[in-house]
């Protein structure tokens, strides 16, 4: 399709699903130079209503400011934000219900998280929250060269977006010239038959896991295929998402694919928080989210490096504010070359992800367990172990809600994503813990570290 065409058929859906993206992506091409005053300005305008909404039609926030008594008027100032207390995921969890509010606009409905390390959060959305992420997005993108409507190929794997590949979705996605493979699981021929499509289907952009695209250059380069041949059919950027790109992997992947690698960082839950510039500087979404560094131990504010905790001020159907992410990051403000006035953000851990290997030679991603971790109720925490080729053990924290049989549910869907006669072990734990870096690892395996080291695939 043409993109000029599947832009146009991508800018009738978002009308159709009460997404007025377009218009948003307007305002944020003109507000992403603003002095910072101004731009201080606009969230505090942003915060203020959001606030406001949050009294009116939610108890949950209404019964927080009470609490804390203080009411919406009191919010004069972008530190007034410090007043409220920090929100939880438990808290997102056990309120849920408290903090909606039905009535906002179009399409208000329950979505759910891929939380790597915890049981999904399901939490609402609704058009008018979509359309700013959407939006967001988009500029993203147009900042390292690539305009909605152009080939954009989606190198991941969720089985909620493989399951739809139905003949209406591919017609959807054959008009606005987006493409799905699967990067859940990697194997040499899988990566050769990929490969081909690529270059037959010329994608400009492609947007996956850091983790995929690291194995994928390696293991291409072991196999003698040439990963830069899709260059000359028209890519022009790798766009990655989900987990930290280390400086290592950035180069892998930009010296085997042959073109500039260009990260985002968001969280479904809170919004898209920053995207890179064609500079290599990770602009916040500062239009959209306030962001806030705390120190994790002490939960005090800190300039610079700090856990982030976000708040979103433009989904006022279910407000979330001063949420903790758990994620390490630094926050600045100094000028970038790209003349952009957006404050930065630069992500320094977390979110890591591993893979297993089977005995068979596939490697399998470890965002594919976290489907099946929570498909089964009660799962609180969750980490796949490999010590050995062949075997895999699963610990599991569970709460009164796991079922008798969900050990034997995890162990047989597990099995059945590994594809083969690999040994399941699975394993009721009291606790898993975190790394050194204080976040869960929801994959640890030994095997495929040393099968990558040595480039044996």
């Amino acid at each position: 399709m043409l993109p000029i065409i599947a832009r146009n058929f991508f800018r009738l859906q978002e009308r159709m699903l009460g997404r007025d993206s377009f218009r948003i992506l307007a305002e944020l091409k003109k507000s992403e130079r603003l002095p910072r005053e101004e731009m201080q300005r606009l969230q505090l305008d942003r915060l203020q209503r959001l606030v406001r909404t949050a009294w009116e039609h939610t108890p949950y926030w209404r019964g927080v400011m009470q609490a804390q008594g203080m009411t919406p008027d009191e919010v004069r100032s972008l530190s007034d934000l410090r007043r409220f207390p920090l929100l939880y995921k438990d808290t997102l969890r056990e309120r849920r219900e408290e903090m909606v509010w039905r009535e906002e606009g179009p399409r208000v409905q329950l979505v759910r998280t891929s939380g790597s390390t915890n049981e999904a959060l399901q939490f609402y959305t609704s058009s008018t929250r979509e359309a700013h992420i959407n939006a967001a997005r988009m500029r993203g993108h147009e900042w390292v060269g690539v305009r909605r409507g152009e080939r954009e190929l989606y190198y991941w794997g969720s089985p909620v977006e493989l399951s739809k590949q139905d003949r209406i979705k591919q017609v959807r996605d054959w008009l606005i010239n987006d493409g799905l493979t699967n990067g859940f699981e990697v194997t040499p021929n899988r990566l050769r038959s990929a490969l081909e499509q690529w270059l037959l289907w010329k994608p400009k952009c492609i947007f996956g896991y850091p983790s995929t695209f690291a194995l994928a250059a390696t293991m291409a380069g072991s196999m003698g295929l040439d990963l830069r041949e899709l260059k000359k059919r028209g890519l022009a950027v790798i766009i990655t998402t989900s987990e930290m790109l280390s400086d290592v992997d950035r180069r892998l992947i930009a010296d085997g694919f042959g073109v500039p690698v260009f990260d985002s960082y968001g969280l479904r839950e809170g919004g898209l928080v920053g995207h890179e510039c064609d500079r290599g500087t990770m602009h916040c979404m500062d239009e959209q989210v306030i962001l806030e560094t705390i120190d994790p131990e002490t939960l005090e504010p800190v300039e610079g490096e700090g856990e982030l905790v976000v708040t979103n001020i433009v989904g006022p159907a279910f407000p979330i504010i001063r949420y903790r992410t758990g994620d390490i990051v630094t926050l600045a403000h100094e000028p970038c070359a790209c003349g952009r006035t957006l404050s930065r953000i630069r992500i320094s851990g977390g979110r890591a992800v591993e893979f297993v290997v089977t005995k068979a030679g596939k490697w399998v991603v470890g965002y594919s367990f976290i489907y099946i971790a929570r498909s089964v109720p009660g799962v609180v925490k969750f980490q796949v172990v490999q010590e050995k080729l062949g075997e895999i053990g699963i610990r599991l924290v569970v709460d009164e809600r796991f079922p008798a049989d969900g050990v034997e549910r995890i162990r047989t869907q597990a099995a059945k994503r590994l594809g083969g006669d690999d040994r399941v072990d699975v394993e009721i734990v009291d606790d898993i813990a975190p790394a050194r870096s204080g976040k869960y690892r929801p994959v640890v395996s030994r095997v495929a570290e040393e099968l990558y080291n040595k480039r044996q695939f």
